[in-house]
């Protein structure tokens, strides 16, 4: 307070400037220097409106670089990481495995409808409907590839990322968070081979076209809501 006196109604703007360091640990490997980070922070305080509330900003920016002069003994870290690795390496083995087969299953599945339909031309003179060839399609198993092709190529980000030759962690959360989501998503088909499940299964297919037509006309009240939401409370919310 001795420093410098402020007079509140005669401000302005403040920045603030500082630096901040830091260690990444977490990828060490033998020999080798851990990444230091220098982070470049300023904060902004603007009060150009004289509104009564200072808007806040702040901004950082961040230099990547080798550090200097450090002795880091970290064994312990570095079995973890090679764990992790491996890991890794199985569940893309794994997923590998899944996506051949199910893979081999719908060119099975496909060389089957074709039979079926040249057998309904030749015998019956009849052509097989769109909606009957689908039956052949069995919808679990692209939903199992799709998941394994999304978590194939997450792990090998998720690898190179440990590595510390790439930084797309968005795209790496995105697949593996989406993937995930599919295999939970698929955990119902092995649910189906019991039959108190399957009753509930079966009846979740029949329903779901109401149910999203639901969803569509419940969604329009659900809009209303949240625009008018966000038109009466966003001015006193700074979010």
């Amino acid at each position: 307070s001795s420093f410098f006196s402020l007079e509140f109604y005669r401000l302005i703007q403040v920045v603030i400037s500082f630096k901040l360091k830091g260690i990444a640990l977490q990828t060490i490997h033998a020999r080798e220097l851990p990444d230091c980070y220098a982070f470049q922070n300023i904060i902004t305080l603007n009060n150009r409106a004289h509104s009564g509330k200072i808007k806040i900003y702040f901004d950082s920016d961040t230099d990547i670089q080798e550090c200097k002069d450090w002795h880091i003994f970290s064994s312990v870290l570095q079995k973890n990481t090679q764990y992790i690795l491996v890991f890794d390496g199985f569940v893309i083995l794994s997923c590998l495995a899944s996506l051949i087969l199910c893979t081999r299953s719908i060119v099975l599945a496909w060389r089957l409808q074709k039979r079926f339909v040249n057998f309904f031309l030749e015998k019956y003179k009849r052509h097989v409907c769109y909606a009957d060839r689908l039956e052949f399609l069995n919808g679990w198993y692209v939903l199992v590839i799709i998941s394994d092709v999304m978590t194939i190529i997450g792990s090998i980000l998720k690898m190179e990322i440990k590595a510390k030759n790439l930084t797309s962690y968005d795209v790496c959360s995105i697949l593996l968070g989406t993937s995930t989501l599919f295999v939970w998503v698929g955990v119902i088909l092995y649910l189906g081979y019991f039959q108190t499940y399957n009753v509930l299964i079966l009846t979740m297919q029949a329903s779901l076209p109401k149910v999203l037509r639901f969803c569509c006309c419940a969604g329009m009240i659900y809009l209303g809501y949240t625009f008018c939401g966000w038109i009466v409370l966003g001015p006193y919310h700074e979010k």
